[in-house]
């Protein structure tokens, strides 16, 4: 999942719309070697068939599951491609912060629970971060935290062209490198799994005026949600 070229293709987007041109949603950037764009889903019960632990949801019609592996699945609206919509990741690490950006975990720095991961994400720089809150998925407890990057951040990764970012998320089997960037919103659901290890589930809008929306549309899923026994 090359997310830096999803956020290099969003902000191109962007651009081009407020140029005043026709507003191109950036495409999914598709995993080495996975067929084309998925179906729509149907209204109804799914189960993903790679992401462990499987997890269980309900949708309405207009979603599309882009990407189920072991360690990250992505569903998102039918427009907006993959960086707008709700993805979850399994056992991620803290992402490198150093300013070139790399697709590697941040070194000297564990994180294997929402404990410990929330209390890296409280030291990273440009990064605002609302207190946690209590809630549950599928029966589990979750911490729930607003995500944003401060309005006065200036760091930007070599492919953002200026924009600020802010690398989050690294993918240790995957590879995956999940990085913020500009007004970009998230709300971060951590659920620690009852024989060890974590899911975060991430409702992510990455043009943040368009959050209170994807919310809205995201709760039902969220609400749906069950995990296998891992």
């Amino acid at each position: 999942m090359n997310r830096g070229l999803a956020i290099a293709l969003a902000i191109v987007s962007l651009a081009v719309t407020a140029c005043g041109g026709a507003s191109v949603p950036p495409a999914p950037v598709a995993t080495p070697g996975a067929a084309a764009t998925p179906a729509p889903l149907a209204a109804g019960q799914h189960t993903s068939t790679a992401f462990q632990p499987a997890v269980t949801f309900t949708t309405a019609e207009g979603w599309v599951m882009y990407t189920d592996t072991a360690s990250y699945l992505n569903l998102g609206p039918v427009v907006g491609g993959d960086v707008v919509g709700i993805h979850l990741f399994a056992n991620p690490s803290p992402l490198a912060q150093s300013a070139d950006c790399p697709t590697t975990a941040e070194p000297g720095v564990t994180a294997t629970n929402s404990i410990t991961f929330l209390a890296w994400m409280k030291t990273v720089k440009g990064l605002n971060l609302t207190s946690p809150a209590m809630a549950s998925i599928g029966g589990m407890p979750a911490t729930v935290v607003d995500a944003s990057i401060k309005t006065d951040w200036t760091a930007s990764c070599p492919f953002a062209g200026g924009t600020p970012t802010v690398p989050l998320f690294y993918g240790p089997t995957s590879g995956l490198r999940w990085v913020m960037a500009s007004d970009e919103r998230l709300r971060l659901y951590f659920v620690d799994l009852p024989k060890g290890g974590f899911v975060v589930v991430d409702v992510d809008a990455f043009v943040g005026t368009e959050m209170d929306g994807l919310l809205s549309n995201a709760a039902p899923i969220i609400k749906s949600m069950t995990f296998a026994a891992n």
